[in-house]
């Protein structure tokens, strides 16, 4: 069979597959009804709402059938992104290629039918001549593919809804880069046009709110949601507009426990927003389960970097929650402490090798053991002692490496320490010491032994 058939049979199977996802993400789509008018009209012509859901999805049918050679357009730039270089490589990479996205129908028409809401979406906000018939396919289409959470769907999506909120043609806002030597055409003396700064359509925020609404009401909320807000948050434009601390609440106190977690991660960014609200969205993460928690725990790193010492008392109560998983990832954030709160540091240092989980030691010799030798070499609190004697050998491989660099630097507060350690444990406890000690220095090894446990003159 000849390449030429074997394209035209490919491109028909992944037509037709793309016209059943289209079938399923319309009437998904419609299934919120009714749908939000759209943000441009001319006024010359009134706005008319779809009455008749068939009739809408028969409208999107007979679009996407009508221009079957769009199809095969955008079939082959589907191709480039999907089709591995490494196909290339191989005898005959045009047949492997057409087998590669024949085994992907689902994708292909995801993006396929992406590339299409995007074109209605582009003819329905186009300022000089807007088209309403196409908006209400758009908006369906695009309710309806938000439904599933895959990495098209993160990315166009939110870049469609951006679209939406902003009333303009997707794409059209991006870039705006101020002329200079680092441009071709830059010329001195050009006068520089300034970048005038994105606003939302109060019309096309209403839209594009109606669409985070029906995403949040689904039971349970779609997962791509909350991917999306944390666009919207990097990219800061429609944080107000579209009332995301708000949203993000909501769900942060409704939402499953997958949801929450996600959610813990973009408390960081909330803060540069609202304070109150991400004070609002902290305690409602506080409140719930552990796995959750420990979300909230992993970006408290993050958190600490941007409000500083404000973020100790999220510290604590994370440093003294029930779950011991919990203490163990927040144990990791405690070294920050160490310049924001030196005295704090140590009585935190404390409360950790107190506690009995050997996991939460671990991390705490990992990330933060080396902080407080430096600022306490003396170990007055006798930390290390404590950790020495719990026998633990991860631990004790790490504090094996920071008392030997405390040799030459602070040889009486490490005489303290050992001394210490013998008296509690016995002589035998520092064997390993000694032995590692030995490797780097006999005489040293036999002269720090010898006054340790024999009293003799400190080196």
């Amino acid at each position: 069979m000849s390449d030429w058939r074997e394209q035209q049979q490919l491109s028909q199977r992944l037509f037709e597959h793309t016209q059943g996802a289209l079938d399923v993400a319309m009437t998904r789509g419609c299934e919120d009804w009714p749908l939000p008018e759209p943000p441009l009209s001319d006024p010359d012509f009134p706005v008319r709402p779809p009455k008749d859901r068939q009739k809408l999805k028969d409208i999107a049918r007979a679009l996407l059938n009508a221009n079957r050679a769009a199809f095969d357009r955008d079939l082959e730039s589907i191709g480039e992104a999907l089709i591995p270089h490494r196909l290339s490589l191989s005898a005959d990479p045009e047949r492997e290629g057409r087998k590669w996205l024949d085994r992907r129908g689902d994708e292909v028409a995801e993006r396929a039918l992406f590339i299409r809401t995007e074109t209605l979406l582009a003819q329905a906000l186009d300022p000089d001549a807007p088209d309403v018939d196409r908006w209400w396919v758009a908006i369906a289409l695009l309710n309806g593919m938000s439904s599933q959470d895959s990495p098209i769907s993160r990315q166009q999506g939110y870049h469609l809804m951006e679209s939406i909120a902003l009333a303009r043609p997707a794409g059209y806002w991006h870039g705006g880069a101020t002329p200079g030597p680092h441009l071709v055409d830059w010329q001195e003396g050009r006068e520089v046009t300034p970048v005038a700064p994105l606003e939302a359509d109060i019309d096309g925020a209403f839209a594009a709110g109606w669409l985070l609404d029906r995403m949040e009401e689904a039971d349970p909320p779609r997962p791509v949601l909350v991917e999306w807000l944390d666009i919207a948050m990097a990219r800061r434009t429609l944080v107000t507009p579209l009332s995301i601390l708000t949203r993000l609440n909501r769900m942060a106190g409704d939402g499953s426990i997958e949801l929450a977690s996600r959610i813990a991660a973009l408390v960081p960014r909330a803060w540069d927003f609202d304070f109150d609200g991400a004070a609002k969205l902290e305690q409602t993460l506080l409140s719930r389960e552990g796995q959750v928690r420990s979300a909230l725990a992993d970006a408290l790193d993050e958190i600490i970097h941007r409000r500083g010492a404000a973020a100790l008392p999220l510290l604590d109560t994370l440093l003294a929650d029930e779950s011991e998983y919990v203490v163990r990832i927040a144990t990791g954030s405690i070294r920050l402490t160490a310049t924001l709160d030196p005295d704090g540091f140590a009585n935190r240092c404390a409360r950790i090798v107190h506690q009995a989980d050997s996991g939460t030691h671990r991390r705490f010799a990992q990330t933060a053991l080396r902080d407080y030798l430096v600022l306490h070499p003396e170990d007055r609190k006798g930390l290390t002692v404590q950790l020495w004697i719990n026998g633990d050998e991860i631990v004790r491989s790490r504090l094996r490496e920071l008392l030997l660099h405390m040799v030459d630097e602070h040889a009486e507060a490490l005489s303290s320490i050992l001394t210490r350690i013998v008296e509690m444990d016995g002589a035998d406890s520092l064997a390993d010491l000694w032995r590692v000690l030995e490797v780097r220095s006999v005489e040293s090894a036999t002269a720090w032994r010898n006054h340790i446990e024999h009293g003799a003159e400190r080196p």
